[in-house]
């Protein structure tokens, strides 16, 4: 479990850093403050050796282009993605010396930083036909703790694609490291696809963890009895709600947008056991008297699987919901809120214990 955090360099944050985190953090704010780049940060960080997860990242920040790509000439040209890097860096800028850093140095002592270096004049990487060598400027170089590094050539235009990936070190401790690696999930705005889901469902299904995910189904309709997965490869039809009282199952398209949230949550938070959850908008689509039994609900699985959550919101509601649920639970310092504010070009986060927030609460204090 992380215990602080700090973040150089990283998008909106120049030199931010945190300390006490609880299991289950709510991250609130102004727009701009920093929020989901604080999830991105944490979902770096916690992805050791996995640098998918920055292809993930990009991508869910629409920080990607299509390029078209010379082929033989019975083949013609097809369209590759590639990834846009400069505005991951503070500053949007691109330029030799620049870093990221990103780390954790009480219990979990952990880091994960991003280099720019210079390129080298000869690459040898596969698929380097992709880049074209008068355009290589740069090589991001990633390293996470350990002499390891993973490099990736970056043109002039701060782009680069997915394959011409090398590695330089101990290729065996990075394959140790993989086998270790601790579950993470983030949840997005966007809910997880069907696949996705089907994914995760397999690996609940017939255990206790999927008695949780038909109890967290109950919380917007009491009736739920069973939850199943069927061959039709969309979450609308795909996914079949047996409620009490019904002959025949629903489609859960047919249930709303709450009902497919809240399983997002219940399935990502069950499947992550001793790791993490990172959900950003995490009141999307759930009316607010729904959230204090979500938060009810995240407070006692990150308790019993070892999850540690970080999730953001805008919403008055969800923050009440928060308390609520933290006046209620048997270990309060189970949760904690934090406020991102910000001072010129500075963030700093404010905390809120539990009885901070209740205060707040209780005499209307804004908080987010």
């Amino acid at each position: 479990m992380l215990r602080d955090l700090t973040i150089q360099n990283y998008r909106c944050f120049k030199d931010f850093h945190v300390d006490d985190l609880a299991r289950v953090n709510l991250i609130v704010g102004p727009n701009n403050a920093g929020k989901t780049s604080l999830l991105e940060a944490v979902y770096l960080l916690v992805n050791q050796n996995n640098i998918q997860s920055l292809f993930e990242i990009l991508s869910h920040r629409g920080e990607t282009t299509l390029d078209r790509h010379s082929l033989s000439s019975q083949e013609g040209t097809k369209l590759r993605q590639t990834y846009q890097v400069l505005h991951i860096f503070y500053g949007h800028n691109l330029k030799e010396k620049q870093f990221i850093n990103i780390k954790s140095v009480k219990d979990a002592k952990i880091s994960f930083k991003i280099q720019i270096e210079q390129a080298i004049e000869q690459l040898s990487v596969p698929d380097s036909e992709e880049f074209e060598s008068n355009l290589l400027a740069f090589e991001l170089v990633l390293t996470y703790g350990h002499p390891i590094k993973i490099k990736i050539p970056v043109r002039s235009d701060g782009t680069f694609g997915q394959h011409p990936i090398s590695r330089l070190g101990n290729l065996t401790k990075i394959a140790a490291d993989i086998t270790t690696r601790k579950q993470s999930l983030f949840l997005t705005t966007s809910n997880l696809s069907f696949v996705q889901l089907s994914e995760l469902w397999d690996k609940i299904t017939l255990t206790p963890k999927e008695e949780s995910v038909v109890a967290a189904l109950q919380i917007l309709e009491p009736n739920v009895n069973r939850i199943s997965f069927t061959s039709r490869q969309t979450s609308n039809t795909g996914i079949l709600l047996k409620l009490h009282g019904q002959d025949h199952p629903i489609p859960l398209g047919s249930m709303g947008e709450g009902m497919r949230r809240i399983l997002n949550l219940a399935m990502a938070s069950v499947t992550v056991e001793n790791g993490f959850l990172l959900v950003d908008e995490i009141d999307t689509g759930l009316y607010y008297r729904t959230q204090t039994d979500m938060w009810r609900l995240l407070f006692e699985t990150a308790k019993q699987l070892n999850v540690q959550i970080f999730a953001t919101t805008h919403s008055c509601d969800c923050i009440i919901a928060f308390q609520e649920a933290l006046a209620d639970s048997e270990d309060p310092s189970v949760g904690k809120l934090f406020r991102l504010s910000r001072r010129g070009e500075d963030i700093r986060a404010v905390e809120y214990t539990p009885d901070d927030l209740s205060i707040a609460v209780r005499q209307n204090i804004e908080v987010r």
